[in-house]
């Protein structure tokens, strides 16, 4: 039961060259200049201002600007500081021991301390808080401000990844100040560390972001996530853009500046036409990936041959293009082929074959029922991956509704496990342990346990080999009882103009706006 992907490494390589390419030269210029206005493009809204409570990628473009983690990532993945300059665990992986960085000022002017540090993540665990992924900071048993730039974290379990808890992009664990919060608990105006002050929110219509003056960056070069931040831009404007040809012809007609994702299906007028009008675009293979879920505890899809019989009806490759055209990889697995966990086992699942689907449909007891497909249309692969999964079951009798919802409610349908099939696509993650907590939201963890002491395992070691195969194990076991499906890891297709100096797209999906200057 092996996958054949949709691009071979050596297409990728092709890919790789037309990347370096074209951010080569976006990227020549002279030397930074400060000031100006700079108008993002989104595919949605903002859902919340505070990161505390999020679990949208979109807020986390919006958010990493204003807020910033302890440490987080280089554009090789590797762990960097950013509020932390040094940090030290102890040999049997319980304890770790963080020193911040001195003289680093909120956007009110306080300095940040340990005690923000302590007050960030107890309020992250707090129930009361209602994180949606706050599974994945479960382990922490306390946080100890021992001085005023010294803190210790004291964990449940030993946990060698814990770094990668720390610089998770989404949700950011971002350290706050307490006095931002008002006296129910809630936000009421975002204050950060970050290059750019959060300004102003004018819901359906535009964030507005404004430098902060006194930002102190990380010393280095920049580097991804990590190393220099310095601001140049005095403004950053973010606005939704719903729709894929009103977001292309707003960046043609320089209503904005960046769209952050160019559609696939207008590459080939880039190539003829758009590429001598002005405007860059540059394509990085992601680590993000799509994929449908499986509600375990809803009529139907709580049956795992009916699950299976989904399995068999679809042909990934024929998603994939569906959604992406050729600017993706099928890929079956949450790892990513780019991985160093990534290894031939991952390629495991079944081709397509109508027979199969239809026995383990007769297996089910299936007998027509409809099941519903909830998506929407604010990320078009997510509803066009949905169009396609619908048209293939339907091949061996499976009766499939697919219903669009708007952004905000797909997320609460999704962490509220209410649903039974729902397409969505997943950010980065850089360690398989946290790709794979997103199997708590199908209720595979309660459903099938073993699944889940084999990633306690993997969380618990720091054995590149061991993780190895534990990954194996678990991808396998998806297999046999199909929580999900996985179908692509996605080029990350970003455009804008030529005037737009120093941006890049890396393959975490994350845009950087500091260090990013306009020349017009």
């Amino acid at each position: 039961m092996m996958l054949a992907h949709a691009l071979t490494r050596a297409a990728r390589g092709l890919l790789l060259g037309l990347v370096l390419a074209t951010a080569a030269a976006a990227t020549a210029s002279a030397a930074p200049k400060v000031g100006g206005t700079l108008t993002f493009g989104l595919p949605t809204d903002l859902t919340k201002v505070d990161p505390h409570k999020s679990s949208a990628f979109v807020d986390t473009t919006i958010l990493s600007h204003v807020v910033e983690p302890l440490v987080t990532y280089s554009k090789k993945l590797e762990i960097r500081p950013l509020l932390a300059e040094s940090w030290k665990f102890s040999d049997d992986y319980k304890t770790l021991t963080m020193t911040l960085v001195a003289g680093k000022t909120f956007h009110n002017g306080r300095e940040m301390v340990a005690d923000d540090v302590v007050w960030s993540f107890k309020r992250l665990l707090d129930p009361e808080t209602k994180n949606p992924k706050r599974n994945l900071f479960e382990n922490i048993a306390d946080v100890v401000a021992l001085d005023a730039h010294t803190v210790r974290f004291d964990l449940n379990k030993s946990q060698p990844g814990f770094l990668h808890v720390l610089a998770n992009a989404n949700p950011i664990p971002a350290i706050l100040p307490k006095e931002s919060v008002d006296a129910n608990g809630e936000i009421t105006k975002l204050v950060g560390t970050g290059p750019f002050q959060f300004t102003e929110w004018k819901q359906g219509q535009y964030v507005l972001l404004k430098r902060y003056p006194q930002y102190k960056s990380p010393a280095g070069p920049k580097d991804g996530l990590a190393g220099d931040r310095t601001p140049y831009l005095d403004e950053i404007r973010m606005v939704p853009m719903t729709e894929e040809n009103v977001a292309v012809m707003a960046l043609v007609n320089k209503e904005i500046d960046v769209l952050q994702y160019f559609p696939a299906k207008y590459v080939e007028k880039y190539k003829k036409q758009y590429s001598k009008e002005g405007i860059v675009l540059t394509e990085v293979p992601g680590m993000s990936w799509y994929q449908v879920f499986f509600g375990l505890n809803q009529p139907v899809t709580s049956n795992p041959d009916f699950r299976k019989a989904v399995a068999y009806s679809l042909d990934l490759g024929t998603i994939t293009r569906a959604a992406y055209m050729e600017h993706a990889e099928a890929n079956p697995s949450v790892i990513p082929s780019q991985s160093g966990y990534y290894t031939e086992a991952h390629t495991t699942w079944p081709a397509r074959n109508l027979a199969k689907a239809k026995e383990y449909l007769k297996k089910a007891g299936y007998a027509g029922e409809k099941v519903v497909i909830d998506t929407t249309k604010n990320y078009a692969p997510m509803y066009k991956q949905a169009i396609a999964v619908q048209s293939q079951m339907a091949e061996v009798g499976i009766n499939a509704e697919v219903n669009v919802l708007e952004w905000p409610v797909l997320l609460k349908k999704l962490y509220g496990k209410d649903f039974q099939m729902l397409s969505f696509g997943i950010g980065p993650k850089p360690d398989p342990v946290d790709a794979y907590q997103y199997l708590n939201l199908t209720g595979a963890f309660e459903t099938y346990p073993e699944i889940k002491s084999l990633l306690d395992q993997a969380n618990a070691t720091d054995d590149t080999e061991k993780r190895r195969v534990l990954f194996e194990k678990i991808h396998l076991a998806t297999v046999d009882t199909v929580p999900w499906v996985e179908f692509y890891n996605y080029n990350y297709l970003n455009a804008f103009r030529d005037y737009v100096k120093g941006y890049e797209t890396l393959s975490i999906g994350v845009p950087v706006l500091w260090g990013v200057w306009l020349e017009k």
